[in-house]
Formats: structure tokens, sequence, C-alpha cells
């Protein structure tokens, strides 16, 4: 499970006594940490995203979301809390916002102090606590299908069908035709057309997703030399520089705040 470096760990405790948890959100959004934490994710997760777990051959940092899987407007204690956290395309984020996952409703009063870790605790398969192909399936990763109550919910909060049902306006058998059609003009007469469609859809699904994860290894090779240099430069920081870079960042923002105040 990707975590934070101990020293990375120290750095989020320095801040926090030094600012209180609003202001350790707002600096771990700028960290350096937060920019490790995100390759982390890219290498422990194969560059899929955690809610669509569709590929993307690309480790720059601005093309992934960091997710926080109980989100901030309503759990922000757990902004920085690497069980909290996962790897996301934008759509999934985008769509989830800020809604609220975790059972059972309404949020809990006093808040609660720790990620629950508990599967059943979450309306949607949690990234980090439950297997993905459990919950739901998919046509080739653009229809998808719920196999129970949190796969379907999870279709629900992110949308995942949209692109296809809603803005092409696709139904499942169109999708299914069309990548049968693709599938046999590629591949001729090598495979038999009588395969029923279940079968080559699992198959098909299959040898797309051994390509992306071959091509997801080369790029591991790169990662994880990104990750030795930025785990040294974790290692050769101080917990109280991040402390002052924090106050540094609460400063800037009051007197940002102050300058955009109405005059009365």
């Amino acid at each position: 499970m990707t975590s934070f470096l101990d020293c990375e760990i120290a750095e989020i405790e320095a801040v926090r006594a030094a600012v209180g948890q609003s202001d350790l959100n707002l600096w771990f959004d700028q960290s350096e940490i937060k920019g490790r934490f995100k390759k982390a994710c890219m290498q422990a997760q194969s560059l899929r995203c955690c809610y669509c777990q569709q590929f993307k051959q690309t480790t720059n940092n601005a093309e992934w979301d960091l997710e926080h899987v109980l989100c901030e407007l309503h759990y922000p204690q757990f902004f920085a809390t690497c069980e909290n956290l996962a790897l996301s395309c934008k759509r999934c984020n985008g769509a989830k916002k800020q809604k609220d996952v975790l059972l059972p409703q309404p949020r809990p009063d006093p808040p609660i102090a720790e990620v629950p870790t508990d599967p059943k605790r979450y309306s949607i398969p949690h990234p980090r606590f439950t297997n993905w192909n459990e919950h739901l399936g998919h046509v080739n990763f653009q229809i998808y299908a719920g196999k129970s109550e949190q796969g379907v919910e999870l279709i629900a909060v992110c949308e995942l069908n949209r692109p296809a049902i809603e803005e092409a306006g696709l139904t499942r058998e169109e999708v299914v035709t069309a990548i049968k059609t693709n599938f046999f003009e590629t591949m001729g007469g090598i495979v038999d057309d009588s395969v029923p469609d279940e079968d080559l859809l699992d198959r098909i699904t299959a040898m797309t997703t051994r390509n992306e994860d071959a091509r997801g290894d080369m790029v591991a090779v790169r990662l994880g030399r990104s990750l030795e240099k930025l785990g040294r430069q974790a290692r050769g920081r101080k917990p109280e520089d991040a402390a002052e870079k924090a106050r540094t960042i609460v400063g800037e923002r009051k007197r940002t705040v102050r300058r955009g105040a109405p005059r009365r």
C-alpha cells in the first residue's frame, strides 16, 4: 500500500503543530510530498485511475489528480492521510467532486479521528481496501456494469457511463458491435466470428489490459528512478523548514485576503 515516507510524516506533523489542520491542508496541496506521493501512486496503480481503471501512459503530475476518497469538504482531517488518497483521472475526480461516500449517513458527529478501514463503511469500492474487479465489470473500459451495490454506486458517483451513453448517445449493444467490428477487421480470419459475444469481449479486454500493462511496465522503470531521486530529496529536507514554509504560505494567503477585502 502506498504510504508516506517516515521523513514526510515528520514534516506533516511539524506543519500541523505549527499552523493547525486547515492550514496544513493548504501547505500539503503545494508540497513536495504530494508530488512524490502521486508518482508513487502511479507506480502502485500501474498508471490506472482508481475509479474507472482506464490507463494513461503519462507520469506528468498535472495529468492526474490525487483523489481524496473522503472529500475535503466534509473530512478535512484526512486531507493529508495516505489511507484516504489514491490516483484518479481528472474526469472521475471532477464527477465525484465533494460527494460523501462514508456509511452510514448522515455524517458522524463528532467527526471521526481515523480513516475507517472496513470496506463496508463506504458506499463505493474503496480504492485501497477492495478489489475493483469484484464490484464492477466493463466492456473495454467504455461501458460499465455493477456486480455489487458498491459497484453500481461507483458508476453513479463517478458517472462512469456518461461519456459513452449520455455524451456519445451509445448503447451497450452499439459499443459491443463497434468493438467486434474493429477487432475482426484487424484480425481478419484469425478469430472465428462465431465466438459468443461475452467470450470475445473478455478476450479483447484481456488483450487490451495486457498491452497497457506492458506499456506501464516500461514506464515503471523510469518512475522507479524518479521515486528514488524524490525519496533522497525528501530525506534531505528538515521538518522545521516545512513548518516555516507553511507559515509563509499562510501569511501570504492572509495578506491576499486583506488586500481583497472591501473597504468600509
